[in-house]
């Protein structure tokens, strides 16, 4: 039976950043949101589309609708974030050099204050035996010095030199940590808007997300909702690299995943977001098995396919008998997947017929929490890829 995804789909950062948003989707979205810039935040607007009563279920052309400001307000949520640990970055440098400069003005006025200290002293003394004063530099050597009046005099003439060079030090210290202080201000008003604006964004995400959650959301068994080319495309426009066998391309992948999937009435596209997160955008696909079939969470290995083709149709089969309580091997378009459920047909037949899950999950956000994986998340992610495939397509009509 499926693995849970949990150990190798942690490791997949770039898929969990792209999609850990886009499941909070709704057929209500903000739409002036997405287009303000990541350092001037807008707040966003209130839902503007139609919640749908009862059993009423949104549409495909609504879907896209909603997946284009699904996929929005994703990059907005993602882009704000990280500009709050960029400006959180320069307020904690900028407490650092504000810290750093205020100990050097602080250690400076009080070399000011010891100095003034000492010239006090020493004008206490010239006082007390008044002459005429002669400079320090007008003396060759110390010991020519005749009288302690002179002496006083002549360092107290450099300590004063010396008290305004630290005033001047002291000066230019306080005229930097002015500015540095005033820079950490903005900063923090800065970072306190995009606080605001990205908390104002999660809280309509949020509301959506409870919305879709009423329309029951995608279910497992339909109809694609996407071509096999609008799939590839997407994944080409991620950047994405697959390491698939033999000279298989993702081209010829997300075609197989729709063919597969029309011939048992499963949705080959959503398998196909499915797959992404289960091999790391391919990345460890090289066996033909695209959905984890076969591994488990303290596993060395899982389930191989002798060709792209089997592991798309064992992955699409299991979906099914997942989603479809009436599914049996009698009415698969193929037989039961030899390398899942056995190579004797009648053997094959029976273990597909009494599937421990049959028609346990007909609806995506069911996924995960044991069914086909462990992970609470995984029906999230699965749905947060398929939205952003969708949205994709949507902008390229």
């Amino acid at each position: 039976m499926p693995r849970s995804p949990v150990a190798r789909s942690s490791r997949r950062a770039l898929v969990l950043a792209a999609v850990t948003a886009a499941v909070v989707a709704s057929i209500a979205a903000p739409s002036a949101v997405a287009a303000s810039a990541p350092t001037a935040p807008t707040a966003p607007t209130a839902p503007t589309t139609t919640r749908p009563k009862g059993p009423e279920r949104p549409d495909a052309q609504s879907y896209r609708a909603l997946a284009a400001e699904v996929a929005r307000n994703d990059a907005r949520i993602a882009d704000l974030a990280a500009e709050l640990e960029r400006v959180n970055a320069r307020i904690a440098d900028l407490d650092a050099q504000v810290a750093f400069t205020q100990q050097r003005l602080d250690e400076t006025r009080a070399e000011i204050a010891r100095y003034r200290g000492i010239v006090r002293d020493r004008a206490a003394f010239i006082y007390r035996h008044a002459r005429a004063p002669q400079g320090i530099f007008d003396i060759p050597h110390i010991e020519q010095v005749s009288s302690g009046k002179q002496y006083a005099e002549s360092a107290s003439t450099a300590d004063i030199g010396t008290i305004d060079d630290l005033t001047r030090v002291a000066n230019a210290f306080d005229a930097h940590l002015q500015d540095l202080q005033d820079t950490r201000n903005n900063e923090r008003a800065t970072r306190d808007q995009v606080q605001s604006d990205k908390a104002a964004l999660e809280v309509v995400t949020e509301r959506q997300h409870k919305l879709l959650d009423e329309a029951s959301t995608i279910t497992v068994m339909g109809d694609s909702t996407l071509t096999g080319e609008q799939i590839a495309a997407w994944f080409d426009a991620r950047g994405a690299h697959a390491r698939l066998s033999g000279n298989t391309t993702i081209s010829d992948l997300a075609s197989l995943f729709v063919e597969e999937g029309a011939a048992e009435h499963v949705r080959g596209d959503v398998a196909f977001a499915q797959s992404i997160l289960e091999t790391g955008w391919f990345a460890h696909a090289t066996d033909n098995n695209f959905g984890g079939i076969g591994a488990c969470d303290n596993c060395n290995g899982e389930i191989a396919f002798a060709t792209p083709r089997d592991g798309v149709r064992g992955q699409i089969q299991m979906l099914r008998n997942y989603a479809d309580p009436t599914s049996r091997a009698a009415t698969l378009a193929n037989p039961p997947s030899p390398p899942i459920y056995g190579r004797d047909p009648v053997a094959a037949a029976q273990s597909y017929d009494t599937f421990f899950a049959k028609g346990r999950v007909p609806t995506w956000n069911l996924m995960g929490n044991g069914n086909w994986a462990t992970a609470a998340g995984y029906a999230p992610r699965v749905l947060g890829l398929y939205f952003d495939m969708v949205a994709f397509a949507a902008r390229q009509d």
